[in-house]
């Protein structure tokens, strides 16, 4: 009787250790819950970039091409969303950043754009590999173009073809 007792109270202690342990750790992926891929890529000026450096904030992660017409029309849409949010505070993550990333194959067309659009305030990267490029295929972006809004931990909170829908989990993520 003993014994068993002994035991059943061995097997409750490894049990509870079991869930104390905690959530494994995410996997890297584009999948909401996932960590996104890194991106350790120079910006389109030259300057270096690598994604852990904007752990702590909501990140929104971009990809388009000057040349996708619905790209440019998403692109004044993305500039407002910047302005209302960038100074914000979210539910993990603080101040609102856009990494806007083009899958063109030439700079001249990709920089254009990037002055008639007014779109400074964002970090740009291109590999100039078009949907070729290892960030397309690491973040499933080859045949469609996605957002990716991830959060301070660097997890995917939300995945959208719309900047609207974008906002929408914007606004629900607000302190």
């Amino acid at each position: 009787m003993r014994n068993h007792l002994l035991l059943i109270i061995i097997l409750a202690g490894i049990l509870f250790l079991s869930f104390v342990n905690g959530a494994p750790e995410p996997r890297i992926g584009t999948e909401i819950g996932n960590r996104i891929p890194a991106i350790n890529q120079p910006l389109v000026n030259g300057a270096p970039f690598h994604s852990d450096s904007l752990r702590g904030k909501m990140v929104l992660y971009d990809f388009w091409a000057s040349y996708d017409a619905p790209s440019r029309i998403e692109s004044a849409k993305k500039r407002k969303l910047y302005q209302k949010y960038h100074n914000q505070t979210f539910i993990n993550g603080n101040e609102f950043i856009v990494v806007s990333i083009s899958l063109d194959r030439f700079k001249t067309p990709l920089m254009q754009v990037i002055e008639s659009d007014s779109l400074f305030d964002m970090y740009h990267i291109c590999t100039f590999e078009g949907r070729d490029s290892e960030i397309a295929k690491s973040f499933n972006a080859t045949r469609q173009m996605k957002d990716y809004l991830v959060d301070g931990d660097g997890r995917v909170v939300a995945v959208a073809t719309d900047i609207d829908d974008i906002e929408k989990r914007l606004e629900k993520l607000l302190r």
